[in-house]
C-alpha cells in the first residue's frame, strides 16, 4: 500500500466521522455549522502555516480562491443533502466525485476517455435517477444537492492537482475556511441556533475531523495519482451505510437498493476496467 493511499484512507475515515456528526445534529442550520467548522479549520491551518514557516498568501492567488469556492459549495450542498437523505445514499450520491474527475479531465485537459468509461458513468448516473423513479420518499432536491456536492467535490480535486506544484499543503487549506468564513458571516445573524452541550460537542468533532480529513487528502492527491486512489471511496461509503444503520436507524428500501447497487456498480466497473 502506498503512502498516498494510507493518507486517502485516514481522509475517508475521518470524513465519514464527519458525516456522522453532521446527521446527529439536525437542529442547527447547516449555515451554522460551516461557519463553525471554519472557524476550527482556520485556525489550524494558520497554525500550520506558521510551521511550516510558508507565506500565508501562497502564490497561485486565482487558483486558490477557486479551491476555496468550489469547497465552500461543495459542503454547502453536500452538508444539506445529508440533512435531506439517508445518510448511506447522501454518500453514495456525493462519491460520484471520480465520474465528475474524469468528466474535468476530458473538458479540459483533452485527455481522451474510453468508451467504457462513458458506458460505466452512464450506469451510476442511472442508478442515481432510479432511486428517485422507484423511491418516491426520497427527497428530489437531496438528489440534485448530491450530485452537485459530488461535481463541486471533484471541481476542487481538480484545483488541488494544479495547486499541488506551486503552494505548500497547509496554504491550499486555509483558503477553504478563509472564504466560507465571510460568506457564511451574514446567514449567521439570520439563523443562529445556540447549540448544547452535546451539539458543541458534535460541531467540535466536526471541526477535527474535518481539519484532519482535509489535511491528508490533500496529502493523498500530492503523493498519488488521482486514478490510483478512487477505489479507497468505497470505505466511506460501506461506512455511511453502518453509521446510517447503527445510529439513525436508517435501513433503505428495496426499492432504493437498486438504484444505489446500479450506482455503486458503475464506480466499481470504473475502477476495474
Amino acid at each position: 500500500m502506498t503512502l498516498g493511499i494510507r493518507y486517502m484512507l485516514i481522509s475517508i475515515v475521518s470524513f465519514s466521522l464527519m458525516h456522522l456528526c453532521v446527521k446527529a445534529i439536525p437542529e442547527i442550520p447547516v449555515v451554522q455549522t460551516i461557519f463553525i467548522r471554519s472557524v476550527f479549520s482556520i485556525i489550524f491551518c494558520y497554525i500550520a502555516i506558521r510551521q511550516a514557516r510558508v507565506p500565508v498568501w501562497g502564490n497561485n492567488k486565482p487558483f486558490l480562491v477557486l479551491r476555496g469556492l468550489v469547497g465552500m459549495f461543495s459542503l454547502i450542498c453536500f452538508f444539506y443533502s445529508i440533512q435531506l437523505l439517508p445518510l448511506g445514499t447522501a454518500v453514495t450520491i456525493g462519491n460520484l466525485v471520480p465520474f465528475f474527475t474524469l468528466f474535468l479531465a476530458f473538458l479540459f485537459l483533452k485527455e481522451k476517455i474510453p468508451h467504457l468509461k462513458w458506458l460505466f458513468f452512464g450506469i451510476s448516473f442511472l442508478g442515481v435517477f432510479l432511486m428517485k423513479g422507484l423511491d418516491k420518499d426520497l427527497s428530489t432536491v437531496g438528489i440534485i444537492l448530491g450530485l452537485c456536492a459530488a461535481f463541486f467535490t471533484a471541481t476542487a480535486h481538480f484545483v488541488v492537482r494544479t495547486l499541488r506544484d506551486t503552494d505548500d499543503t497547509a496554504v491550499i487549506m486555509f483558503y477553504f475556511p478563509f472564504i466560507t468564513i465571510p460568506c457564511m458571516l451574514p446567514f449567521i445573524f439570520t439563523e443562529w441556533k445556540t447549540p448544547d452541550a452535546r451539539e458543541w460537542l458534535f460541531l467540535l468533532l466536526i471541526g477535527i475531523t474535518t481539519h484532519v480529513g482535509q489535511l491528508f487528502l490533500t496529502k493523498a492527491y500530492k503523493h498519488e495519482e488521482v486514478k490510483n486512489i478512487s477505489y479507497v471511496y468505497y470505505l466511506g461509503i460501506v461506512l455511511s451505510f453502518f453509521y446510517g444503520i447503527t445510529f439513525f436507524g436508517e435501513y433503505i428500501s428495496l426499492k432504493s437498493s437498486v438504484g444505489v447497487g446500479l450506482v455503486m456498480l458503475g464506480m466499481v466497473l470504473n475502477i476495474i476496467a
